[in-house]
């Protein structure tokens, strides 16, 4: 490795709650391989306040679109670092960097490789450029507090496991697994396990408590609150079902099993490693590109083009969503899971 840092500055700055953590096993990594150094992590809002209370780093700084580049301007005339890291393609914050006068300044967004996870082309980046030792390298934690863990658990009441969360929001349509479907799986997971099934609202309250009444049972709608108190209700189930990749990666930050479910965007680009589970929509879709899925057709139109179906995620059925659930529910013992077996296609190590 190159000298260690005693500053370290990170700018997650891709905007989605998501991009946040998967940037988190790299942030991770660079405390450990810098011991001693102090950690500052400069990202949005609210993604970012999932970071606090991480015992790896020493300041979170928030900001938002519009004041991004003040924020920076701000952070970079207060303290002189000796490394920054970012994955921000702005140019004007690049140039900031780049004359901060930072003694090590390294971009990790580069062309993507289209069957590499995102998060894992980050780490190896970080390792060409000897900023980081492998052997640093583990999954992405959260850390919710003693006090959020007691209000998630007095707010849960006596539920019965296992506990499932559906998250069917994914903030546009063209992403979204169809209704209907999630209130087929959640029955079945009543019938077949007793479990209980939590939906929290997102951005649709109405939605999400009409699921919750379909499905019957003790199945209910969570409502809406800060995202730390969300991450902590997670944190006691024991399966997230979603559509919504920011929120499945909260769940595995806490250490929740999750299946994933994919449209537009590519699982293999864009998922998680195992034994957590990515289900597509439409593999062999000709207009997709791997990339940048928002160069697409069905992203800009929000509708598939080729005129089957609304959004490809209409294609990967109830069963097998049933079949992956099974994976980790069956046989199921509170407060335990049990990894599926199959390929992985990550070195992550746990």
């Amino acid at each position: 490795m190159l000298p260690r840092a005693s500053n370290i500055l990170f700018m997650e700055l891709l905007e989605g709650i998501g991009d946040v953590l998967i940037a988190l096993p790299a942030i991770q990594a660079l405390a450990r391989s810098h011991p001693g150094a102090r950690l500052t992590v400069l990202t949005f809002a609210p993604g970012g306040e999932l970071l606090r209370n991480h015992p790896l780093i020493h300041q979170v700084i928030l900001t938002s679109r519009d004041e991004a580049r003040q924020t920076v301007d701000t952070v970079l005339d207060g303290q002189a670092f000796d490394l920054i890291v970012t994955d921000t393609g702005d140019t004007g914050i690049v140039r900031a960097i780049r004359d901060s006068g930072a003694e090590r300044v390294t971009n990790l967004r580069r062309s993507p490789t289209p069957h590499v996870l995102v998060g894992e082309q980050f780490l190896r980046i970080l390792m060409v450029e000897e900023l980081i030792d492998p052997g640093t390298i583990t999954r992405p934690r959260l850390y919710p507090t003693p006090d959020e863990q007691d209000r998630a658990r007095a707010a849960l009441g006596e539920i019965r496991h296992p506990v499932v969360f559906f998250f069917p929001d994914a903030g546009a349509d063209i992403k979204r697994w169809p209704p209907e479907n999630f209130i087929a799986l959640g029955k079945t997971l009543r019938q077949r396990y007793d479990a209980s099934i939590i939906i929290p609202a997102g951005d649709d309250p109405e939605r999400a408590a009409g699921i919750a009444s379909e499905i019957g049972g003790t199945a209910r709608a969570w409502p809406r609150g800060s995202l730390r108190d969300l991450a902590a209700t997670i944190e006691g189930a024991d399966l997230m079902v979603a559509a919504d990749t920011g929120v499945a990666r909260i769940a595995a930050a806490l250490k929740v099993p999750t299946i994933t479910l994919f449209g537009p965007s590519w699982y293999a680009h864009f998922g998680q490693p195992a034994p957590h589970l990515s289900l597509q929509g439409y593999s062999e879709c000709p207009e997709r590109v791997v990339r940048d899925f928002t160069v697409q057709r069905c992203w800009i139109n929000g509708v598939c083009p080729f005129g089957y179906w609304r959004t490809c995620l209409e294609t990967i059925s109830h069963d097998e969503v049933l079949d992956a659930a099974a994976s980790f529910l069956d046989p199921h013992a509170p407060g335990r899971w049990r990894p599926p077996s199959g390929p992985r296609y990550s070195a992550y190590p746990a």
